[in-house]
């Protein structure tokens, strides 16, 4: 049985429900997501409520774990990368800390938002053996930019479940094409793949008729798993992996 759009949002839901733990631990409450790092540990959010206010935080591990693996972020490019991640979500940067404030109300959208902050940052700065000090996020930039393909950085659009989906790009319609939607995916793990899943399942009604989809994939060091594209050609997702990026520049360009 094929599956529709909102049937993938509610099982997407329903998964995260059944698989997220939380702990107290003195003011704080630990809350441990199915989402895993580099390191195949799940990652954990940090609540502390005040008054009505909640501050939730990864507790600097992040940027953390970056710096303590040997990626340098802080040049002015990479600077500006990470802030550009963070910031079409709405999140915050302390020192090596991400956060955000919430209430009550829109708890559920802030915890999402800084998943989604913590999900990016590592997934685009996570350093390769071969190429010491490049992230996948600016190669598809300069490719974009080397083809003379117009687009709009890092778009932020609310889907149906009242979520809102950061896009790497958004290539504006023409005569010949309609919108173009692109993620940057330097890992493109299970969890990565299930995120973007639910963000396209999550906004395509709500774009213009004909919108389509693409996810860049790194497959610089590794082979990309065959389930990961066929999942996303399950759901009209086009896949271009990163060694055969060029065969996309005819939907892209034009």
């Amino acid at each position: 049985m094929k599956l529709k759009g909102t049937d993938f949002i509610d099982i997407y839901l329903n998964w995260l429900r059944e698989n997220i733990t939380t702990t107290e631990i003195q003011d704080y409450t630990e809350i441990t997501t199915p989402f895993l790092d580099n390191h195949n540990d799940h990652i954990q959010i940090y609540v502390k409520q005040e008054n009505n206010n909640f501050i939730l935080t990864d507790d600097g591990y992040i940027i953390g774990d970056l710096l303590m693996s040997g990626c340098e972020i802080n040049s002015v490019r990479r600077k500006e990368l990470l802030d550009a991640i963070i910031n079409s979500v709405g999140v915050k940067q302390k020192n090596d800390e991400l956060f955000v404030e919430a209430t009550l109300e829109n708890f559920a959208q802030k915890k999402h938002m800084l998943m989604q902050a913590m999900l990016s940052v590592s997934d685009m700065f996570m350093l390769s053996q071969h190429r010491v000090m490049s992230v996948f996020l600016e190669d598809v930039e300069n490719f974009l930019n080397s083809n003379e393909i117009r687009y709009t950085p890092s778009a932020i659009f609310s889907g149906k479940s009242g979520f809102s989906h950061t896009i790497d790009f958004v290539i504006p319609a023409s005569k010949k094409q309609p919108e173009r939607l692109i993620k940057a995916i330097n890992n493109p793990t299970k969890d990565r793949t299930q995120n973007i899943l639910f963000s396209w399942s999550d906004i395509r009604d709500f774009r213009k008729q004909g919108t389509s989809m693409f996810v860049f994939l790194n497959d610089y060091e590794k082979e990309v798993r065959p389930d990961v594209l066929a999942a996303f050609k399950e759901y009209n997702i086009s896949p271009v992996l990163w060694s055969k990026r060029q065969s996309s520049v005819p939907q892209l360009a034009s």
